[in-house]
């Protein structure tokens, strides 16, 4: 669990429930079923009675307040761990102070009263707009979800069908200008077929890299040869992705060196026996 504040909605369960929620709901799927299928994948991992297992409730419990779709089960849920103080006690055995939990405590029974009082129209439906391949260009800084979770990304190079991307660590919120990005630390850098998700992408930038990032992270293009190694094939852009490399204690923008970004292959041998027999193909190794 990550906490970093005594609001209701300042962990990352919280947060990453919600947003799950409300993307679901946006496209259409029912409110109950939503709310049964994160509970679900939930239970998989942690018992009903896990402390952790408050924050998801206590989303789920503000997401059908806003849709008007209250249900016993979760709104039960919440009044147990909020009035027999469950919540309080998980966040002392967090090493949270006394000042602290009075906070929290207050907050918790705010949140309570704000969800037996009806609210007075549900929440509209909001269809995302579909995104295509040509948002995206060399230079491209945007943020994504993934899972409910905020991500931003930074595009290297454009080969071709393929993208060089710079992922970030999680984001606490939705960016708003392209230094967030920048700024951000590394989670991953890997090259991304050029086939997009819909209602993922939002560009907020593009700037000027005049460097050339081809041979460069695993792949490698000529006029009759499209090499990758570790290529991430997952066309929902989830983090379970291969990974070209790692970089640890750098920022984005550190990549904007292209030095930065190392050139080394794992099959070089093989890579250069095909650059002398030039196939008209694409390889995957």
């Amino acid at each position: 669990m990550g906490a970093w504040g005594m609001g209701m909605t300042q962990s990352d369960e919280y947060c990453e429930v919600y947003e799950k929620f409300m993307e679901r709901y946006n496209e259409g799927d029912e409110v109950s079923q939503i709310t049964e299928t994160i509970l679900s994948e939930y239970h998989k991992e942690f018992d009903d009675d896990d402390g952790v297992m408050h924050d998801v409730y206590f989303a789920l419990a503000k997401a059908e307040w806003m849709c008007c779709e209250q249900s016993e089960r979760v709104l039960s849920k919440v009044e147990q761990i909020i009035g027999n103080c469950e919540n309080i006690k998980f966040y002392r055995e967090l090493e949270a102070s006394e000042s602290d939990l009075k906070l929290r405590q207050a907050n918790l029974n705010k949140f309570l009263l704000s969800l037996k009082t009806p609210r007075k129209s549900a929440k509209k439906r909001i269809p995302q707009p579909k995104c295509n391949d040509a948002l995206l260009e060399k230079g491209s800084i945007f943020w994504y979800q993934s899972k409910g979770t905020i991500y931003g990304a930074l595009v290297l190079e454009r080969l071709g069908k393929a993208h060089l991307v710079v992922l970030t660590e999680k984001l606490q919120k939705k960016p708003k200008c392209s230094n967030e990005i920048l700024d951000a630390d590394i989670y991953m850098v890997t090259w991304f077929p050029a086939l997009l998700p819909e209602n993922r992408i939002h560009n907020i930038d593009c700037i000027e890299i005049a460097g050339n990032y081809n041979g460069r992270a695993g792949m490698y293009v000529s006029d009759n040869i499209v090499y990758c190694e570790n290529i991430g094939l997952d066309p929902m852009w989830s983090h379970d992705s291969s990974k070209t490399m790692s970089f640890q204690d750098m920022k984005v923008k550190d990549l904007l060196i292209v030095e930065n970004v190392p050139s080394e292959f794992k099959n070089k041998k093989y890579l250069e026996q095909l650059i002398k027999r030039q196939p008209n193909e694409i390889i995957y190794n």
